[in-house]
Parts: structure tokens; sequence; C-alpha cells
């Protein structure tokens, strides 16, 4: 079996650009805060929600956590932490939040809370109470590691 110059100089230089990024650069996170393979997926930096679990909310609820909107911060009452099935065996948990005149659009905000910092979550317009309060959804599903 013979091979072309052209392919062992392809695989040559690919050999050395894999061996050129150390394995936890592209596998995980590393010493530097950076996620690796999760930020080339969309994924942020170092979003402190990677790192926070169901107690981590429980522990707040009837806190107010502040939604940035396009018109302004909006104040949310955390109100509820409640167990989502997983059928992944992952944890999966949901957090409901009241507050708001106005209904918010399902959308990606920056939530901000005293304790817990400032992070991103994929809120759910829920209905309102019957106080008028709007309510807002976000789900939380981590997949176990393979």
């Amino acid at each position: 079996m013979t091979i072309s110059r052209r392919k062992f100089v392809k695989a040559g230089m690919l050999v050395a650009a894999v061996a050129a990024v150390p394995a936890s650069d592209v596998l995980g996170r590393t010493k530097h805060g950076r996620n690796g393979i999760f930020s080339l997926l969309g994924f942020a930096e170092d979003d402190p929600l990677a790192n926070y679990t169901k107690s981590s909310f429980v522990s707040y609820i009837n806190s107010v956590f502040q939604v940035q909107t396009t018109n302004g911060t909006v104040d949310f009452t955390l109100t509820n932490v409640n167990d989502v099935p997983s059928p992944t065996g992952g944890e999966a948990f949901s957090l409901v939040f009241h507050g708001g005149s106005e209904a918010l659009a399902q959308n990606t905000y920056g939530v901000t809370h005293a304790a817990l910092g400032t992070f991103q979550l994929f809120l759910v317009p829920g209905g309102s109470d019957r106080n008028g309060a709007h309510i807002c959804v976000a789900t939380i599903n981590r997949v176990p590691p393979a």
C-alpha cells in the first residue's frame, strides 16, 4: 500500500494541529475558565447557571430576580422550584417566577439575583396569577455525562 506525498503532508498537518491543542481545551473546562467544546457549541463561557443545581434555587424561593428586557428591568419573584421527569436520568427542574405588569415574550433573558449573580435563562410565558402578575417558567434539564 502506497500513500501519496499529498496525503502524507495533509495527514501530518492535521496531526500537528490536533497535537497543538491541549485535550482539556477541547473536551472540557480548563483552569482558565474556558468551556472547550461547549463554547464552540454556543454556550456562554462563564455562565454560572452551568454550576447551579435545583438546591441552589430552592434556597431563594420568594426572593426577587431582575429580568433584563428591551423595555428595562422587571422584578420577578421565584415562587416554585419543581422536579421535572428526565428520561435521560439527569437533573431536571423548573423555576416558576411571578411578576411584571406585561407578559414577556418567550426568549432568553439576562437574569440577575443578589446572591446568584447574573446568568441567562430561557423564559416561557405561563399566563397570569389571580393578582394580575405574569408568570414565567424556565426549565433546566441536565443530561448526565456519557
